[in-house]
């Protein structure tokens, strides 16, 4: 029987975000082949814990709460040295930091401690990082110290090969992935209303301004629409007030961050995801995997999860009017929204299910430092 790999994955925290949603999904199953995963997050905080309790997930936390009052140099350099110590204490097999923070004192922490393979990953096209030249400095030297590199799509891994320095020599790409028998099917085009969901942080880079431009611009031809925002964060009031000023608050729903968010999945027509940046969205892949027809701008993995005309149309991001006109052409093809979504299904079935990704990454981990190199 092979030994078992113990692998620590470091993040910032466990907030409700994709990338932390992935790691908890992908631990336990990854038992199956021999590989313990252990969590380290830089701040114990977020609805997460509680889901990588239930899972019998371990999870350390750095001090960095406690220094928050102190220079960002020195909160860095003791994370640094305290994610050392961990790591030598445990004797992890593999260190895998997820997202800028996380990887610029994850990564060199893992080499201090003398880890056999270091690992970091890339879920989102650009920017990934502050704008400042001294992060940029941190990136390339934390892309020196690394071994290995996973993004999320091959557009991420196109984008980092093209904005990045001193990259790792060793890549590859390894998408999300959902359970697809986790989730009931949708009946989209069953109400006289178009019943549209988006689900997403409520920031700058989802764009959800331009699906309430799009909202408007739907309700003006004279289709009866609705959309639900599914999620929280900094845009919260800036999009309450956009609603308001397009005169559509009456036809938003803001639902709030949602630790399940099927129910508003499974009641609608179809998925709308306006991002300006995305990596390879596990929203979109829950989508899908509800059968629903989607509206996506092309940015990211989006159009590597969705073929255009068959499981929903693809539009130019920042573009209200063309996601406007997607969604008025849904609006008036009721009987293809279904079969769309029946063809998203099945290729969640086919490419983009948990067990898939959860193969490739056991695969990935189990690859010796020889033949990762050679």
């Amino acid at each position: 029987m092979a030994t078992r790999l113990r692998v620590l994955n470091i993040v910032g925290s466990l907030e409700l975000a994709g990338t932390e949603q992935y790691i908890l999904r992908v631990a336990p199953r990854l038992r199956r082949y021999g590989i313990d995963v252990e969590l380290c997050v830089l701040d114990r905080r977020g609805p997460l814990l509680e889901t990588a309790k239930t899972a019998d997930i371990p999870v350390h936390a750095t001090k960095a709460r406690t220094r928050r009052s102190r220079s960002v140099f020195y909160t860095g350099v003791a994370a640094v040295l305290e994610i050392a110590s961990l790591i030598r204490k445990e004797r992890y097999d593999i260190v895998h930091s997820y997202l800028f923070h996380a990887e610029a004192v994850g990564t060199p922490a893992a080499r201090l401690a003398g880890t056999r393979r270091v690992i970091i990953s890339r879920r989102a096209v650009s920017p990934r990082r502050p704008e400042e030249p001294h992060y940029f400095v941190l990136e390339t030297l934390t892309n020196l110290l690394a071994d290995e590199l996973i993004a999320n799509s091959r557009a991420v891994l196109k984008d980092t090969e093209q904005s990045e320095r001193l990259l790792p020599r060793t890549r590859t790409v390894i998408y999300n992935g959902v359970d697809p028998s986790e989730y009931s099917l949708a009946r989209p085009g069953q109400d006289q209303r178009l019943r549209l969901v988006t689900v997403g942080v409520l920031a700058p880079r989802k764009g959800q301004e331009y699906a309430l431009k799009a909202l408007r611009l739907v309700r003006d031809a004279g289709i009866d629409a609705r959309l639900t925002l599914v999620g929280d964060g900094p845009d919260s009031g800036r999009l309450r007030t956009m609603a308001q000023v397009e005169g559509i608050e009456d036809h938003v729903v803001f639902a709030g961050g949602q630790l399940d968010p099927r129910p508003f999945l499974v009641e609608a027509d179809v998925f709308v995801l306006p991002s300006r940046q995305e990596g390879f969205s596990n929203a979109l892949l829950e989508a899908m995997a509800t059968a629903l027809p989607v509206v996506a701008t092309a940015v990211g993995g989006n159009v590597e999860a969705i073929v255009d005309g068959e499981g929903g149309w693809i539009v130019p991001p920042e573009d209200s009017a063309a996601l406007a006109e997607a969604l008025i052409r849904s609006a008036r093809s009721r009987e293809e929204l279904a079969t769309m979504g029946v063809s998203n299904r099945r290729r969640v079935e086919s490419t983009f299910s948990l067990d898939s990704s959860v193969d490739q990454l056991a695969q990935w981990y189990r690859r010796s430092r020889e033949a990762s190199t050679g």
